[in-house]
């Protein structure tokens, strides 16, 4: 199961909401999965949704909340590689007009909206649970592991402007992209991908990400400190393969015996311990890890200038 699956899974299973936070959320989904039909010159509804126990969940809140008949189909989508796609019907019958009237696409005059509707905008709870919906129905987001990608994909450029300004009620800023005559909003930075989580109440999925957000974090501290220490340790490896060659090009051309006492010490020092740091080549000696590299420097300008 995807990660997307996972957080709309855990959507799904969760009930305690107040009837308006329902409808609120069904309409967010019937206005990304959803159409309106006229069979036989009467109103009808369908809803096309891929997740099984979505479909059942909102199939039994519009029978129980409207008592309406419905058909319920199933079929195979050989398109996408999905198992299963759910269509709920509400077939023509008494009271369909009103329910799109509640939910708030059509107007009195029987004129299609295509905006949210003002009551959905009423309360904090209400705009979450229409965010959620609208998730449930077109949003999808990367598991922990790998890039950090959440989105919403929109039909219409007015679901894409009502979506962005609910977004920004939370202080979030979407982005904003087109992809196959779709209006994909868009967040790529942790941060806001756990905000809208927790906005939407996929909290389970959010405490995921967090701990993963946290072991990945490890895991790159450790790395970046590995590769710090690797690349010091190929910098001072090189330094002290250097310094023998200056050593050898003194010893060749005049002799150690020609340098100082100190010179001389540090030279034959640093042959018997070739990997050693400037750090452990003073503590065999006493000397600070400065006086060891000034030491090292004359050598190296004394040989630079025998070539």
């Amino acid at each position: 199961m995807s990660f997307t699956d996972q957080v709309k899974e855990e959507l799904t299973r969760k009930d305690k909401r107040s009837y308006l936070e329902q409808l609120a959320e069904l309409a967010a989904l019937i206005r990304v999965d959803g159409s309106i039909q006229i069979l036989n010159k009467h109103l009808a509804v369908k809803i096309m949704l891929y997740h099984g126990n979505l479909a059942r969940r909102i199939y039994s809140l519009i029978k129980d909340r409207f008592g309406f008949n419905m058909e319920i189909r199933v079929r195979r989508d050989r398109r996408f590689n999905l198992s299963n796609r759910y269509e709920i019907i509400v077939t023509p019958q008494p009271g369909v007009r009103e329910f799109l009237l509640e939910l708030g696409f059509l107007t009195p005059a029987n004129k299609l909206v295509f905006h949210i509707k003002e009551d959905y905008l009423a309360s904090r709870k209400l705009v979450q649970a229409y965010l959620r919906g609208l998730f449930l129905g077109s949003g999808s987001v990367n598991s922990p592991q790998s890039e950090y990608h959440l989105e919403f994909r929109c039909e219409r450029s007015s679901l894409a402007a009502d979506l962005k300004e609910l977004l920004a009620r939370f202080n979030l800023a979407a982005h904003q992209t087109e992809h196959r005559g779709n209006y994909v909003i868009y967040f790529k930075s942790y941060a806001e991908v756990v905000k809208v989580l927790n906005i939407i109440g996929a909290h389970q999925a959010m405490l995921k990400m967090e701990n993963d957000h946290i072991v990945k974090e490890l895991k790159n501290n450790v790395n970046r400190r590995v590769n710090f220490e690797t690349a010091n340790l190929e910098k001072s490896v090189a330094a002290a393969m250097d310094q023998l060659e200056y050593i050898d090009i003194i010893e060749r051309e005049q002799g150690l015996e020609s340098l100082t006492a100190g010179l001389q010490e540090i030279a034959i020092l640093r042959r018997e311990n070739p990997y050693a740091s400037l750090k452990e080549l003073g503590e065999l000696i006493n000397l600070s890890k400065s006086a060891v590299n000034h030491r090292l420097r004359r050598i190296k300008k004394i040989a630079q200038k025998l070539t």
